[in-house]
């Protein structure tokens, strides 16, 4: 499964280890649970943690390494949870000679020397903790074990996605070992400030509802600073719309405050059907019910919500045949 992945480690005197934009804990949690790994068994070495990005809980992880050109291309480069070349946070790690691909998203793309990809497991994190549980008889270290919880925990929604497995669960039983607090862990990753609290009221009361089954809402630059809400606070909210039963397909699109010209970035989920290639369409992608959207104009926009009302208007046509 892992053929060769701890050879080209063992053989690295230095490593660099990057992930995607924006990451979330599934990409800092792979990232500095696989760093925190080799530095722990290989002391020797230098491993770095790079990108430019601070993640939606930046208290939780470190912060990443400054690297120098030189250092990066005499380097072993791992590029974890990141599906294509564009989304990974720091174009230099092509200034490496050898690049390995780790990652749990649908290989639409190769760009490794080698790549580990399995899109049936339910977090990139589980793929790591998978190949250190082959090469490690005894528990994990409790920071690294931590880092790949998080990810985990995170990337199901505790458990909860349909991509969460028996292989999910029995990962999960493995970190367990290593003396976690899990209701501390929970706490720290889910829970929000009043400002979110108000502002996921604000997502409820304003949602769009289309007869097709999909709920959306779009979020301006004016509502983030009225709650005092980051585009990244702001994204995890998409998760307020899963638990209801009309809504099949549910989006939310942020305006990004980081430039002149003012831009949305959105993010697509589905209870069933496949959303990952509409999102392609929109300078995105991701998982076939999970995707992402980039750059959008308001009026494209309307153009992905009414592709995926067209795509579930199709589907439970089929259905109802």
């Amino acid at each position: 499964m892992f053929d060769g992945l701890l050879h080209e480690i063992e053989k690295a005197k230095s490593i660099c280890v990057f992930r995607h934009q924006i990451p979330d804990p599934d990409a800092l949690g792979s990232q500095w649970g696989l760093i925190e790994w080799i530095k722990e068994t290989y002391p020797s070495k230098k491993v770095y943690g790079c990108g430019y990005h601070v993640g939606g809980k930046p208290d939780l992880f470190p912060a990443p390494d400054q690297v120098s050109d030189e250092i990066i291309s005499l380097s072993l480069v791992i590029v974890v949870d990141t599906a294509n070349q564009k989304r990974i946070d720091d174009p230099r790690f092509s200034l490496a000679k050898s690049v390995i691909k780790i990652d749990h998203h649908p290989n639409f793309e190769s760009y490794g020397t080698r790549e580990y990809v399995f899109d049936d497991k339910a977090a990139t994190c589980e793929i790591i903790a998978s190949f250190l549980q082959e090469v490690v008889s005894k528990p994990l270290s409790k920071k690294v074990a931590t880092y790949l919880y998080m990810g985990l925990l995170t990337d199901t929604l505790n458990f909860t996605t349909n991509n969460t497995s028996a292989s999910t669960l029995q990962i999960a039983a493995y970190l367990a070992q290593s003396n976690l607090n899990f209701s501390e862990l929970s706490q720290k990753l889910f829970s929000i400030s009043s400002k979110e609290f108000q502002f996921s009221n604000y997502i409820r009361s304003n949602a769009l509802i289309k007869e097709c089954g999909l709920a959306y809402i779009v979020i301006t630059k004016e509502l983030l600073e009225r709650f005092e809400i980051t585009p990244n606070q702001a994204k995890e909210r998409i998760t307020d719309f899963q638990m209801v039963n009309d809504f099949d397909v549910w989006a939310l699109f942020i305006e990004q405050i980081d430039g002149i010209k003012p831009y949305f970035n959105g993010s697509l989920r589905s209870k069933k059907i496949v959303i990952n290639d509409i999102a392609q369409l929109f300078n995105g992608g991701g998982h076939r019910q999970a995707a992402a959207v980039k750059g959008l104009s308001f009026e494209q926009i309307d153009q992905v919500v009414d592709h995926c009302c067209k795509r579930l208007m199709e589907v439970k046509s089929n259905e109802s045949i």
